[in-house]
């Protein structure tokens, strides 16, 4: 599989924008082997992209820290 297809999204938070507020659609969602944490795999894409760069930049806005994707 190659990895940067794929973004791995570990955060509720960001799921719930990615998914209900700009519509886009996971792959598959699972729990990581050694942390037991949920995650959602979506396709990375410029749909995605843009979507994460709004993310971060809403974010900077409320003076949080944002993760680079």
């Amino acid at each position: 599989m190659e990895m940067e297809k794929y973004f791995f999204c570990y955060s509720t938070n960001l799921y719930e924008f990615l998914r209900y507020t700009k519509g886009i659609v996971f792959i598959c969602t699972a729990f990581h082997d050694k942390t037991g944490k949920r995650f959602w795999l979506f396709e990375r894409d410029e749909v995605l992209l843009e979507a994460l760069k709004e993310y971060n930049e809403c974010g900077k806005q409320l003076g949080l820290h944002a993760r680079q994707v």
